[in-house]
C-alpha cells in the first residue's frame, strides 16, 4: 500500500469526514506540512514520504492509520548513529473495544512497537533487544536474555533534538520516551494523548489530575511506581527468584540502571502497567489510561511510555498487524483535519469488493470523487440519488469513494476493495 504522494489541499478538503466525539478516531495529528524531512549533519534531506498521517479508516472493531511513521518536523542529527529515517508504508490497526485484562497479562514486545504515536511514529519499549552475555562479559543481541537492557540508558545519545526519536536498522524512526513534540513540559494542564497501545488505551504524556476521578482536581505529573532496587549484586530477579546466569557486577561499567531487571515496582500515582482508571479531557466519563513517565525535571524515567506488560487484552497479532496490514474493505476512511464538524452523508455502496461496477445511493444532488491511496483523482462525477460507476479499468486494489451532498455539505466516505 504506497501513500508516498503528497495529498493536495483538494483532496483533504473533499474527503474529510465526521468521526464523531470517539477520541481514538479524532485524535490523530493529520498531514498539513507535505513530505517528511531530515538532516544528518550536512543539511536536509527532503524526502518522497508523506509526514504524519495521511488516512484514518475504521469500522465497528478497529481504526485504521495510514502514516509512513515519519513526523513533521525535520529529524535528526542523530549523533552516533549510522541509520537515516525511511518511510514505512504502515497502517496501525488498534481496537476500538479496549478490554481489561483478567487473566495473563502480555509482556510489551522486547523489539518493534508496542503503539502508535498519534504523527504515526511507532512507539518502541523498554528494552533495545540486547542483554548480558555471560560467555563474552558484554551486552549483545544474542546475551543470555536475563539481564536485559535498557534502550533509554543505552541509546538516549542517538535521539534528535526536536522529537527524541531515532531511525533503526530498516529506517524506522521511532520512539523510546518523551516524544517532546506531543505535549509540553512543565504544564498545568492535563497532558494530551501523544499516542494508543495495541490494546486500543490511550497513553498520555506525563501531567494528569491528581483525583482521578475529578476534573476540577489539581494538575500533577504522574510519578512512576518503579524505584531502583535496593541490590549488591546481579544473583536475583526483581520476583525474588534466582538469576541464572547471574547478572554483571554492579560497577561503574554496569551501574544500576542499565538493565531492565534493575527495577522493581513499589507504589505510584500509576500502577505496574503505568497507567490507572480516571477521567480525562478526552474521556470525561473515564477509561484506563497510561501515562508517560518523567522525573521532576521532566527527563525519561522508568519505564518511560506504559510498564512491562499491557493492562488490556492484547494477541501477539495485534502487536505485528501495525505494518504493512490491510483496511477491511467495509471500512469507513477520511484525510484530513481530524477535528471538524461536516455531518455524514447516509449513502449506500454495493457491491464491496467488486469486480467491475458500483451502485451509489444517496438523496439528492451529489458530487462523487473516487481517489486512490497516493491521493490522485480516478473519477469525478455529479448525480442525483443513485448512480451506477465503471470500475473496470481499476486495477486491483482499495479506492476512495467520498460523497458530498451539494446543498448540506454533509459527506460520506467508504473505503472499496476492486478484485479482478
Amino acid at each position: 500500500m504506497n501513500v508516498k504522494t503528497l495529498l493536495s489541499a483538494a483532496l483533504i478538503a473533499a474527503s474529510s469526514i465526521s468521526f464523531g466525539q470517539d477520541p481514538i478516531l479524532t485524535s490523530w495529528i493529520m498531514n498539513t506540512t507535505g513530505t517528511a524531512s531530515y538532516n544528518v549533519g550536512a543539511g536536509t534531506v527532503n524526502m518522497s514520504d508523506s509526514a504524519d498521517v495521511t488516512m484514518v479508516c475504521y469500522n465497528n472493531n478497529n481504526v485504521y492509520v495510514v502514516a509512513e511513521g515519519l513526523p513533521s518536523y525535520e529529524m535528526g542529527p542523530f549523533p552516533m548513529n549510522p541509520n537515516v529515517p525511511a518511510g514505512q508504508d504502515l497502517i496501525w490497526r488498534i481496537t476500538r473495544n479496549p478490554q481489561a485484562e483478567t487473566g495473563t497479562h502480555t509482556d510489551q514486545p522486547s523489539t518493534g512497537p508496542l503503539g502508535a504515536a498519534l504523527n504515526g511514529v511507532a512507539l518502541y519499549g523498554i528494552s533495545d533487544a540486547r542483554s548480558y552475555d555471560p560467555m563474552t562479559g558484554n551486552n549483545s543481541g544474542s546475551g543470555a536474555g536475563v539481564w536485559n537492557t535498557d534502550a533509554w540508558v543505552s541509546e538516549g545519545s542517538t535521539m534528535d533534538a526536536n522529537g527524541n526519536g531515532h531511525p533503526q536498522q530498516q529506517g524506522q524512526y521511532h520512539y523510546h520516551a518523551n516524544p517532546i513534540s506531543l505535549y509540553s513540559d512543565p504544564s498545568t494542564s492535563h497532558s494530551p494523548i501523544i499516542g494508543f497501545a495495541f490494546d486500543g488505551y490511550p497513553i498520555y504524556g506525563p501531567f494528569g489530575y491528581s483525583n482521578p476521578n475529578d476534573s476540577n482536581s489539581p494538575v500533577t505529573r504522574m510519578m512512576s511506581g518503579y524505584q531502583l532496587r535496593s541490590i549488591t549484586d546481579r544473583t536475583t530477579l526483581p520476583d525474588g527468584s534466582t538469576s541464572t546466569p547471574p547478572g554483571p557486577p554492579i560497577n561503574s561499567t554496569y551501574p544500576l540502571g542499565t538493565y531492565i531487571e534493575d527495577y522493581e515496582y513499589v507504589s505510584g500515582d500509576v500502577d505496574e502497567y503505568g497507567g490507572r482508571l480516571c477521567v480525562t479531557p478526552e474521556y470525561p466519563g473515564g477509561t484506563y489510561a497510561y501515562f508517560m513517565s518523567t522525573d521532576s525535571n521532566g527527563d525519561p524515567a522508568f519505564p518511560y511510555l506504559m510498564g512491562l506488560q499491557y493492562y488490556g487484552v492484547i494477541s501477539t497479532a495485534d502487536i505485528q498487524s501495525g505494518t504493512n496490514g490491510t483496511i477491511p474493505g467495509s471500512a469507513s476512511c477520511g484525510v484530513g483535519t481530524s477535528t471538524n464538524d461536516i455531518d455524514e452523508l447516509e449513502a449506500e455502496m454495493y457491491p464491496n469488493p467488486t469486480e467491475s461496477t458500483l451502485n451509489i445511493q444517496a438523496e439528492g444532488q451529489n458530487m462523487l470523487v473516487v481517489l486512490d491511496l497516493s491521493g490522485r483523482t480516478i473519477l469525478t462525477q455529479s448525480f442525483t440519488d443513485n448512480t451506477v460507476i465503471d470500475l473496470s479499468d481499476l486495477v486491483s486494489g482499495y479506492y476512495l469513494v467520498n460523497i458530498t451532498n451539494n446543498d448540506t455539505k454533509a459527506t460520506s466516505s467508504e473505503m472499496v476493495s476492486v478484485i479482478k
